[in-house]
């Protein structure tokens, strides 16, 4: 029998043994295909996301005595929350993409008859392959040079030098890797126990709390995956302080895409009094998040033994690309690699000619079962106390989504998700920065608390590294941590 979205949803709930009387609550209807993809990217989404509001829902039934509600999603929105970035506009236009590296994020055909998938988005990384290739960034010679290689070849010369770039597979020669066995054998969520405190109840629910009111959380992430996590949590009412290095390479599109909710705070880890900073910053916060190449934040003194140290009972969630066990585990990653490696693309078009997904399905939807872990680690810290260390990967969530099973090509849709039916999903609202900006709202629909971002999507370093403080609501104290300047001036000294 096909599985339907509610079978996934119960499968999910099933694996990670979630019991929350509040899962019962949880609608969740519509089919794929929505987007012209073989996965059901959208039915996945939507389990996830219906989980993780069950854990928001279920902290809110403990912190008011019993009250619950009922939470509802489909397919659709689920596959909107797939590619969130791509319905973000200005003034009606489409929010620019200015990036120079997308001959470097591209797939080319190989000498042995393989494919290869190229991922140099950043200046360090776009630099490190062009000289490797011995190539400019004309796309004619890229695909000369990487065409002169053998895949496994180049994919061995490139993570000799830290850079990132990977062979495409098929699923079966993932699964029979020394690798996809490592990952496959690692739970989709993994939380790990690290560390012993006392139980942290959920404080009563106060006039103009909401389910996530007062849980304080560091994002130190980039991109999509980590970022989506914090994000995700704002929604209701976590507060949300993200904190990135100013000399750290970004994109805006998606920096304004995970903005929403945030605080921008800037931080050189390198130096002395922006560490102790942030060593008392996670003193006051219940989540710490990061998702930089495994064992870089470790290395400035934040390792997840480290914070539960400084801050006992604290959530530690880390998020990569290739697992956390296996010869790949210190690889840097993205999207496009975990599907590459992991069959998918392979999938979507043939072994000749690999097709990349019209979203981004591991990103997102890693980010979302971040949320939902932290959900998980919260709820127990409530119950028994300790730290833990939550982990997911792109690659484990990837298998997870082809685990769900394949769309017959003939069944994908012709046409593009008609306008009407986004447009249910948008909201438009001017931004202290970007002027009047349309983005996809929260997709989640929640019959007591909707769900909602206190802050606009802020450029980086907008706010000092500072917890908003003060009996005010939270909502209220975030809005008054909102800049007085269209940019800030100076960062935190």
């Amino acid at each position: 029998m096909a599985k339907t979205i509610n079978s996934i949803y119960q499968s999910l709930l099933s694996q990670l043994n979630i019991s929350w009387p509040t899962t019962t609550d949880v609608a969740l209807s519509g089919s794929d295909p929505v987007v012209d993809s073989v996965f059901r990217i959208g039915e996945c989404a939507a389990a996830v996301l219906g989980a993780q509001g069950a854990g928001v829902a279920e902290i809110w039934r403990r912190r008011t005595g019993g009250r619950r509600q009922q939470i509802s999603i489909d397919s659709l929105a689920g596959a909107l929350a797939s590619f969130s970035v791509g319905y973000q506009s200005q003034h009606g236009y489409a929010f620019p993409q200015s990036e120079p590296s997308y001959p470097l994020v591209d797939l080319y055909p190989v000498r042995d008859g393989r494919w290869f998938m190229l991922h140099g988005a950043y200046p360090l990384l776009r630099n490190g392959l062009l000289n490797l290739l011995g190539c400019t960034m004309n796309p004619s010679d890229i695909a000369n040079k990487v065409g002169a290689w053998d895949a496994f070849v180049l994919e061995e010369a490139i993570a000799d030098q830290g850079l990132c770039g990977a062979a495409v597979r098929s699923r079966g020669e993932w699964l029979d890797s020394e690798q996809g066995r490592a990952v496959a054998a690692t739970p989709l969520i993994e939380i790990i126990k690290i560390g012993e405190s006392k139980p942290e109840p959920f404080a009563p629910a106060r006039k103009g709390d909401r389910p996530l009111s007062g849980i304080k959380v560091l994002d130190l992430t980039h991109v999509i995956a980590g970022p989506t996590l914090g994000k995700t949590l704002a929604e209701q009412g976590a507060e949300i302080m993200h904190i990135t290095s100013p000399t750290q390479p970004s994109l805006l599109p998606f920096v304004v895409d995970t903005g929403h909710g945030k605080l921008q705070a800037l931080l050189t880890l390198t130096e002395d009094d922006d560490a102790a900073t942030l060593r008392e910053l996670i003193t006051q916060s219940d989540v710490f998040v990061e998702s930089y190449r495994p064992g870089a934040i470790s290395k400035l003194g934040f390792s997840a033994e480290a914070v539960a140290e400084m801050r006992p009972g604290s959530i530690y969630v880390s998020v990569n690309c290739y697992g956390w066990a296996g010869p790949w585990l210190q690889r840097p990653g993205w999207e496009q690699l975990a599907q590459v490696v992991t069959g998918m693309t392979v999938a979507q078009g043939t072994p000749d000619r690999p097709v990349l997904q019209p979203v981004y399905p591991n990103d997102y939807v890693t980010g979302f079962l971040g949320a939902l872990g932290t959900m998980m680690a919260l709820l127990r810290r409530e119950e028994e106390g300790g730290s833990y260390h939550v982990r997911v990967s792109l690659c484990r969530t990837a298998m997870w989504i082809q685990d769900q099973g394949l769309i017959p090509k003939s069944q994908l849709p012709s046409s593009a998700i008609p306008q009407a039916e986004i447009h249910k999903y948008l909201c438009t609202q001017d931004n202290p920065a970007y002027g009047p900006l349309t983005f996809l709202g929260p997709v989640l629909r929640y019959s007591e608390t909707p769900a909602r971002w206190d802050l606009p999507p802020l450029p980086l370093g907008a706010n000092l590294p500072v917890w908003p403080s003060g009996a005010a609501s939270t909502g209220e104290r975030l809005q008054h941590a909102l800049p007085r300047h269209r940019l800030p001036a100076h960062r935190h000294p």
